[in-house]
């Protein structure tokens, strides 16, 4: 295989660099597999994976390879075909040392090739397995072409079995993923060693509504899991799963010591709802022979189920309550009723909604149009009046240049941003478009948008009805309600670690944060309402 070497126009090069570096990928993952499989050198690395119940069918499958101790080995490869080097660092795959020295980024590790969702070779990750100095894993870093942010492992080659199944697995590791489609579930996919991110969740929201969370069953893949769920169900209305699997066990240790057919008879009839994987999350850390952790419990398990669209669902977990707790019925459903959080719904008005309706899109439905509240699924850990300013900020900078100008001014002299990760994305995107001299005009600006998730989000800004006639004293109260909520999310982190440092018993810390959060709500105080 050889890189090409056509010349770029002015208008492709980028394209072309890219396409290069994909193909300098390409060369050295064949050349991993190659020393992993035919080797002496590769020898004890795949022992190591063959003890571990790999078979070289799969290692064929995926395509793993071995990256040798050598400080020059894909270097000296890449040389011989007359590759760019200073194109190879570029991509990740070497790097370059403080002399000038261009060698190997990854040695003496079993080697993963990575895929963009598109199936482009882009990026890899590198494992220890015969010693214990440095990472367990290495990633290639960020390029042109690799962000772990964009990256499920295994996307591209599950897609098809994710629509057939009309559902994802997701798993925390490589090994996960290998082992599950070694137990015909070829619907898996891992993140790259982060959590995961908004631009996973709408890689997945392309192809199901329905996530599977299988992650390790160890203290720390619990909570993953709790806050991958959350993520998946309540920001982004998903219906959740979750297995548990016995003793701790991982995917893969499991699947190989168990056998397929045990994953497969929990994954089919053994999976948590989202709702009663939470009320089993809510007893962690909980005495519940303690009449107060008790009461705690009741309290956050009722909340959830007053959460509940269906009665019937409500009605199982109210029983599943008084059988466990010796509960009457009757008292549990009183309180749930103390509890219940009402839920803005669609309303079919065949004209424009109440005045008091607050925000709203709308689309045409078959009576005349309907209306939708925004604040029907607000993103976890936004104050319900910072997430307002936000999409009011965003509408107007979008409609507005002007706007758009006074409110940066504002943010800046007030030294706050967005806190919703796709709002500040789209704010970036706005200073961009604007610094390049363009007017106000959403439609040029979602053709140069890249990203769906961006013009999704510029199209759901474009529904939203607001007051045309705003006064840049409207634009300061906004700013300041965004400075606001910063500050409350900073006190409520704040209060966590006091909480933590008392318990622990270092009194220190815990007033020098008492001293912090008293200054932060008297900062707070002095922001006009």
């Amino acid at each position: 295989m050889a890189i090409s070497q056509g010349n770029s126009t002015p208008g492709n090069k980028s394209d072309s660099q890219e396409s290069k570096m994909i193909e300098i990928h390409q060369l050295a993952s064949k050349l991993y597999h190659y020393l992993l499989m035919e080797t002496e050198e590769g020898q004890e690395a795949l022992q190591y994976l063959l003890d571990r119940g790999m078979s070289e069918q799969e290692l064929d499958h995926f395509e793993i390879g071995f990256a040798p101790a050598h400080a020059s080995t894909v270097t000296t490869f890449l040389q011989k075909r007359e590759v760019d080097l200073a194109l190879a660092v570029e991509s990740g795959l070497l790097t370059e040392r403080d002399d000038g020295e261009v060698v190997d980024r990854f040695r003496n590790r079993i080697m993963f090739p990575i895929k963009s969702d598109r199936g482009q070779l882009v990026g890899f990750s590198g494992r220890l397995f015969n010693q214990e100095d440095g990472p367990k894993y290495l990633n290639s870093p960020e390029t042109p072409i690799f962000n772990k942010r964009n990256i499920l492992y295994h996307f591209s080659d599950a897609r098809q079995e994710i629509r057939k199944k009309e559902e994802i697995l997701l798993l925390e590791g490589y090994m996960d993923v290998i082992s599950s489609v070694s137990a015909t579930f070829s619907n898996g996919v891992a993140s790259m060693g982060t959590s995961l991110t908004e631009e996973h969740v709408q890689m997945i929201r392309r192809v199901t509504n329905r996530a599977i969370i299988c992650y390790d069953g160890d203290r720390a893949g619990i909570e993953a899991s709790f806050k991958a769920g959350t993520m998946l169900a309540e920001q982004h209305r998903l219906e959740v799963f979750v297995l548990q699997l016995p003793n701790g066990k991982d995917p893969d240790d499991f699947i190989r010591s168990e056998g397929a057919d045990k994953f497969a008879e929990i994954y089919t009839h053994k999976r948590l709802t989202w709702t009663a994987f939470k009320l089993q999350f809510f007893k962690r850390n909980r005495n519940l022979q303690n009449e107060t952790d008790k009461i705690a419990y009741l309290g956050e398990a009722l909340a959830e189920i007053g959460k509940l669209d269906q009665a019937v669902e409500r009605e199982l977990y109210l029983k599943q309550l008084s059988s466990e707790f010796d509960l009457s019925m009757e008292a549990l459903k009183q309180q749930l009723q103390q509890t219940v959080i009402v839920k803005p719904k669609l309303h079919d008005y065949g004209g424009p909604p109440p005045e008091n309706y607050g925000e709203y899109s709308s689309y045409e439905g078959d009576g005349g149009p309907v209306y939708e509240q925004f604040s029907f699924a607000q993103p976890s850990g936004v104050p319900s009046a910072g997430l307002t300013s936000e999409k009011r900020l965003l509408k107007y900078m979008l409609e507005d240049r002007d706007a758009f100008i006074q409110i940066r001014n504002l943010l800046e002299e007030h030294q706050t941003d967005f806190y919703h990760d796709d709002y500040k994305a789209l704010y970036t995107h706005l200073i961009g478009f604007y610094a390049s001299g363009n007017d106000a005009n959403p439609l040029a600006l979602m053709d140069q948008l890249k990203d769906d998730m961006a013009r999704n989000l510029v199209s759901e800004l474009e529904m939203m009805t607001v007051n045309t006639d705003v006064s840049i004293e409207e634009y300061q109260d906004y700013v300041q309600s965004l400075k606001k909520s910063s500050i409350e999310r900073d006190i409520k982190e704040k209060e966590q670690a006091l909480l933590t440092a008392t318990q622990q018993g270092d009194m220190p810390a815990a007033l020098e944060l008492a001293r912090t959060i008293t200054t932060m709500r008297a900062t707070m105080k002095n922001i006009p309402n």
